[in-house]
């Protein structure tokens, strides 16, 4: 079981579902039949990009609750690896939804709930790696850190929600109550791609962490020896 989830399964069981998933939404799923045509196809790395961002700063949340709770240094290495990744997912997002938004709308950006909330979430996020370069007390920085991003993540659900309550935007609704908002065969070409992105986070959080807690232990055998 532990080879199974260990790093490089993780990257490998990631890879064989990004791949499967690219193939089905380009070769098996229908064209979208809105105006959205062609350009609709990017929707499935899109969108799981996107929800993959948010879980990485919900696993960076549950850290931050964790580090504060018990004060192991390691809860607050797990967040620092979880926001870097959520962040550079983000970022992923906002270049891809730019890319779709001019070829579906004809702009590069509108200021609608969901781009507008989800910039913020970007910026917070990259703000919480200011207040961790200024802080130089190892357990202070932890600590802020850990307080910044459980207010940080106040936005994250307010971006999910943000084409549910003011639904006046340009982004589709995707999982209304009872209805996915997509024919089967869109349906399951995004779910694989989903589970593939989600994995591929998983696989980075992991690799990460371990790498910042070996980094850790360097450090202490380094003091221990005088170095």
């Amino acid at each position: 079981m532990k080879k199974l989830v260990s790093a490089p399964a993780l990257f490998l069981w990631a890879g064989a579902f990004l791949i499967v998933g690219l193939l089905l939404a380009f070769w098996w799923a229908p064209v979208d039949a809105s105006a959205m045509g062609f350009s609709q196809k990017i929707f499935y790395y899109h969108a799981p990009i996107a929800e993959t961002s948010l879980v990485g700063f919900g696993v960076a949340f549950a850290a931050a609750v964790m580090y504060l709770r018990t004060q192991d240094l390691k809860w607050d290495r797990l967040g620092y690896v979880s926001v870097r990744l959520g962040l550079l997912f983000a970022v992923l997002v906002m270049f891809t939804g730019m890319i779709w938004g001019k070829s579906s709308w004809g702009v590069w950006w509108a200021w609608e709930p969901r781009l507008t909330t989800f910039l913020l979430v970007c910026f917070l996020y990259a703000a919480y790696f200011v207040l961790r370069s200024v802080v130089e007390e190892e357990q202070r920085r932890a600590t802020y850190a850990a307080v910044f991003a459980v207010i940080a993540f106040i936005d994250v659900p307010i971006t999910w929600f943000a084409t549910r309550l003011i639904p006046e935007g340009l982004h589709p609704v995707v999982f209304k109550a009872g209805d996915t908002g997509m024919e089967g065969s869109m349906f399951a070409s995004f779910m694989i791609s989903m589970i593939g992105m989600t994995l591929l986070l998983a696989a980075l959080i992991r690799h990460g962490w371990q790498i910042e807690l070996l980094k850790d232990r360097v450090t202490d055998l380094k003091s221990i020896l005088g170095g």
